[in-house]
């Protein structure tokens, strides 16, 4: 997994490439970069996932992680540019009640 970190005005924006599976390094990074911006006080956070080819149940992990520790800073977590796999995932997990997810990063990035 690569991570890109972006800017749109105050909410960040991880562009992840892939695969989001967990362990590390990439969970390690990933996480590293969600509190570099708490400790920023930067709560707001999109994660554009178009470039992820495959996902499994630890890469979830890291994402519930990640949207519980910028919740509990008062902030977010939103997804951007899930495929129709990652969608079904989220669906069958009923997760797809706790993320927001969104076409495109930057309309995610508008709706903070």
């Amino acid at each position: 997994m690569k991570i890109k970190e972006r800017m749109v005005g105050d909410v960040a924006i991880l562009d992840v490439s892939g695969k989001l599976m967990g362990g590390p390094p990439g969970s390690d990074e990933f996480r590293d970069a969600i509190y570099g911006f708490i400790d920023k006080g930067i709560t707001n956070v999109v994660v554009d996932l178009s470039e992820v080819k495959r996902m499994n149940s630890s890469g979830l992990g890291i994402l519930i992680s990640a949207l519980t520790s910028l919740k509990n800073k008062g902030g977010n977590l939103k997804l951007a540019s899930i495929d129709e796999m990652m969608e079904g995932i989220l669906v069958m997990t009923k997760l797809n009640t706790i993320f927001e997810a969104y076409e495109t990063a930057e309309g995610a990035a508008k709706s903070f």
